[in-house]
């Protein structure tokens, strides 16, 4: 007989109420009758009490105009959550477990009018033995009463001062207003078993050095007597082999190997535990090996940085994570979905979680080991501007350490995680904090140590020991930057490409360029007359994103911008050309430097001008395509001294090769510089070999420059008839960027065939910045993916595009391209013009 069973409490059965002070308690809420003069809302769990009263109307949408602020009241107040339930009397002899998989942040629960017990951190279980307090005969009333929650530092404050392990973005960000989060914001269920509960299993795979077999050891740990343990390693259900014991260790010959995106497959293994018949647990996992080998570097001293998966080195081509929205407890499975499928597809092989949000749901590491994605995961403490140390508090680095031992077994059989962190930006002077100046980055290294050997650690991202990516400590002690974080805007016309080419970091584990949002996240969250003008001085747009507002910067390189699309195209391009050449300087220095982890990816909250590739809404800003295409496997790319050319008299570049894939031999090389009217100023190229993994210095372009127009440069590689890796330039012939915006216009044409779709420049100049996008409402249900993306072709050019729709129904779908000088235009699935 197996006892196990389970009866979900998750759902919109919930009501919550909120009160002051104990005024709950006064109203007798935990009764079977509480009082009737209760004001109450439907709630659902997982989910947020902000985002609960926003749907129940009891406060306005906090995404649309300025209203956040206008429920910062709510933190300051109990919220009760309450429910009913039955349980069958079938279930009466079993072992009755009640688990809250996250409340955040403090919490009584109560369960038939009794406290059952206290909870405190987000990011730990409160589980309950409620076996003697079930009704069989009645309905059971379950209530949680959720504290204020607590005081803690904004992004500008004081590390030290900080007492609780919980998100910090939502007490103030660069990138996320104050939206201060209290709930049930994990799962919540009924747990049935016989007298022996299976509390954790480890799965512990050890892998050849040739991988012809990989030994799994098994650990289960049991709550209740040990009536003995048996198990199951099973592969899409089918058994594998099987063993026995608490402690098991089974070999499974010509083991399927887990990879990285871009590497090969990732096949999921299952461990099937059974502990009797009384109860039973099944674990997912992967077989795979992940060390961290030497970067390239006459410093000895270095850290290790090349993450070697399977005796493979392995380039991260990564992308800082920041939860999917500010109010992270309600699930949103399509929107994850929707960002790791991103992800995926821009050859995205590692997310750093960051430090100042979330230890993720399951959900994101399930999808994570799905898709190839490797997981560098922060503990939750972050710098904050004033002083970036963590409290050297007794009492709070115990409380760490006691969560640490409940998070780091709950994650470690996950495939996808590769690395944990002790936070982000934690420095002293701006130096990385070491274990040795801090006691509780010691207690969380020894926590890992103890209890995931076999993943990295590092202290802090960035780990040092020279903190900011700059031109001045390259200068100083070039070798000293390993790990690095910085800048996150853009440095210039000029300034951009010599700090990124003087480049020495080891690895780059966030940087970044400032954008604005697109079109229609701004339409559907900032009200009509606040929009212009887009300056600091606009209360809509310092609420949306006042540190990255970089306009003055945009008027000097573009000059007069009077109007909000232009101003949004100039700044998108600054942020996708800003992203790119870095990203691309990065791999031309392989394997000296072994990976770059761009900030950020997502965002939490629709902004208006913020340092993320994603826009809220799930739908990319130009620079993820950008960085999608220098991630590519294969990569041609340039390095050049500006972007504008005026005062110069010769044109100079270097062509690159970065090659992810495997050897290349008698490539041919081509490169030409060619004006908005496609006119060819000149050419050349070469037969290459390109070596892999590796950055391969190519060719030197240097050429005579009598161009007074927009110019670009083409990069092309061909192997036999096959055309690889085309990577396109555009430059401006004066001292600015201002003839960008003085092209002649042009027009296009969009002609759908199923999922494609073929772009053609029908003008006689170049078609710049075209991009292939949703043209429906942001909030509509549905997503559309389109590759390749944000294009510039010259007259008479035209290229076919991949679309495809996720859950958006045919007569729905309106496919639209806009370019920077022709109208935008928006066909339906049958290619019919649908505006203008």
């Amino acid at each position: 007989m197996n006892w196990r069973a389970v009866l979900p409490l998750a759902g919109e059965d919930w009501r919550i109420a909120g009160f002051v002070g104990d005024e709950w308690r006064w109203k007798k809420l935990t009764d079977d009758e509480p009082s009737a003069n209760i004001i109450w809302h439907a709630a659902r769990v997982p989910g947020s009490v902000i985002d609960d009263l926003a749907r129940a109307g009891a406060v306005a949408d906090p995404y649309y105009d300025r209203n956040s602020l206008q429920v910062e009241w709510v933190p300051q107040r109990t919220w009760v959550y309450r429910r009913t339930f039955r349980v069958d009397a079938s279930l009466a002899r079993r072992r009755a477990t009640l688990v809250f998989e996250g409340i955040d942040y403090e919490a009584e629960v109560f369960l038939n009018g009794e406290v059952i017990g206290t909870h405190r951190g987000m990011f730990t279980p409160a589980i309950f033995d409620v076996t003697d307090r079930l009704r069989l005969d009645r309905e059971n009333v379950l209530v949680v009463a959720i504290a204020p929650a607590p005081e803690e530092e904004p992004q500008v404050g004081r590390t030290e001062r900080v007492r609780t392990h919980k998100a910090r973005m939502n007490y103030g960000w660069d990138f996320c207003p104050r939206l201060v989060h209290q709930g049930l914001w994990d799962d919540a269920r009924l747990e049935f078993t016989g007298p022996t509960r299976v509390a954790d299993v480890w799965v512990r795979p050890i892998v050849t050095e040739d991988h012809s077999c990989a030994d799994i050891e098994v650990r289960t740990t049991l709550d209740g007597p040990d009536i003995g343990v048996a198990l199951e390693i099973q592969r899409e259900g089918v058994v594998v082999t099987s063993g026995a014991g608490a402690d098991a260790r089974v070999r499974i010959d010509r083991p399927e190997l887990w990879w990285p995106n871009g590497h090969g497959a990732q096949p999921l293994y299952q461990c099937v535990v059974r502990a009797g018949g009384s109860d039973e647990r099944r674990v997912t996992f992967g077989i795979r090996q992940v060390e961290l080998a030497a970067n390239d570097t006459p410093d000895r001293s270095a850290r290790p940085y090349v993450f070697v998966v399977n005796r493979r080195r392995v380039y991260v081509n990564g992308w800082n994570w920041v939860p999917l929205d500010a109010l992270y407890g309600p699930e949103r499975p399509q929107q994850l979905a929707r960002l790791i499928e991103l992800a995926r597809r821009a050859h995205v092989n590692l997310f750093r979680v960051w430090g100042g949000g979330l230890i993720e749901r399951e959900a994101f590491y399930e999808a994570c080991d799905r898709a190839g994605i490797m997981v560098w995961q922060e503990f939750v403490q972050s710098s904050s501007g004033l002083s970036s140390q963590p409290s050297r508090d007794p009492a709070f680095v115990e409380m760490l350490r006691r969560e640490a031992e409940v998070i780091v077994p709950r994650k470690r059989n996950h495939p996808s995680l590769v690395a944990w962190c002790g936070g982000n930006e934690l420095a002293d002077n701006d130096s990385p904090l070491t274990e040795d100046r801090s006691p509780v980055l010691a207690a969380l290294r020894d926590v890992v140590r103890s209890l995931d050997p076999d993943r990295a650690w590092f202290p802090s991202s960035p780990s040092g020991p020279t903190f900011a990516n700059s031109a001045a400590n390259i200068t100083a002690h070039p070798d000293a930057l390993h790990d690095v974080h910085g800048p996150w805007e853009h440095q210039g016309l000029e300034g951009q490409s010599a700090l990124y080419d003087a480049g020495t970091s080891l690895f780059h584990s966030e940087f970044g360029a400032e954008g604005m949002t697109n079109r229609e996240a701004i339409e559907a969250t900032l009200p009509r007359e606040q929009r212009w003008p887009v300056t600091r001085q606009n209360p809509m747009w310092a609420h949306r994103g006042d540190w990255w507002i970089n306009e003055p910067l945009l008027r000097t390189l573009f000059g007069p911008i009077d109007d909000l699309e232009t101003l949004r195209r100039c700044s998108q391009y600054l942020q996708a050309q800003g992203l790119a050449y870095a990203v691309e300087s990065n791999r031309r220095r392989q394997w000296r430097n072994s990976g770059s982890i761009p900030w950020q990816f997502d965002e939490p909250y629709p902004n208006g001008w913020c340092t993320s590739a994603v826009d809220y809404f799930g739908r990319p800003k130009p620079a993820y395509h950008a960085v999608q295409h220098a991630y590519a496997p294969m990569l041609l790319s340039a390095s050049f001294p500006t972007l504008a050319w005026g005062g110069r008299d010769r044109f100079t570049a270097v062509a690159w090769a970065s090659n992810a894939g495997t050897d290349l031999t008698a490539a041919r090389l081509e490169w030409r510089l060619t004006d908005a009217l496609g006119t060819v100023h000149a050419r050349g190229g070469d037969t290459i070999d390109i070596p892999a993994p590796a950055a391969t210095r190519l060719l030197e372009i240097e050429h005579p420059l009598a161009i007074d127009e927009v110019f670009f440069l083409d990069l092309e590689l061909h192997v036999g008839d096959l055309l690889l890796a085309p990577s396109r330039y555009i430059f401006s012939p004066t001292t600015d960027l201002a003839p960008l915006l003085r092209l002649p216009l042009t027009s296009i044409a969009v002609r759908v065939s199923g999922e494609d779709a073929l772009v053609s420049n029908r003008g006689r100049t170049a078609a710049i910045g075209i991009e292939l996008y949703d043209a429906r409402p942001a909030r509509a249900a549905g997503f559309l993916f389109v590759e390749p993306n944000y294009l510039s072709l010259l007259p008479g050019e035209q290229m076919n595009c991949r679309v495809e729709w996720w859950d958006v129904p045919e007569r729905e779908r309106r496919l639209g391209a806009r370019v920077w000088n022709a109208p935008d235009v928006v066909v339906d699935l049958a290619g019919r013009l649908v505006r203008p």
